[in-house]
């Protein structure tokens, strides 16, 4: 397993420990403060979890595709063996 898929793994399990923690916080009904504190803690913790699976899927797109455009910039300007004579 890639170092980026268990680093999203964790981040994962940071946001479901945010939202679980939001879900209790919604029924014990906790001051103001605390309140704002869990909910911008997980809007947090979603906003990075999303930027770092773009990341991440991104990450593996682009290493795709720059394979592919190296092999058609190879295809199409690969150096030839002149001939010297």
């Amino acid at each position: 397993m890639k170092l980026r898929w268990i680093i999203l793994a964790g981040a994962g399990a940071v946001v479901i420990a945010a939202w679980s923690a939001l879900a209790i916080g919604y029924f014990y009904r906790p001051s103001m403060p605390v309140w704002v504190a869990i909910v911008t803690t997980t809007a947090f913790a979603t906003e990075g979890f999303l930027w770092l699976a773009a990341g991440v899927f991104g990450w593996g797109f682009l290493a795709k595709r720059r394979a592919a455009l190296a092999r058609l910039r190879d295809r199409f300007f690969a150096k030839r063996d002149q001939i010297t004579e």
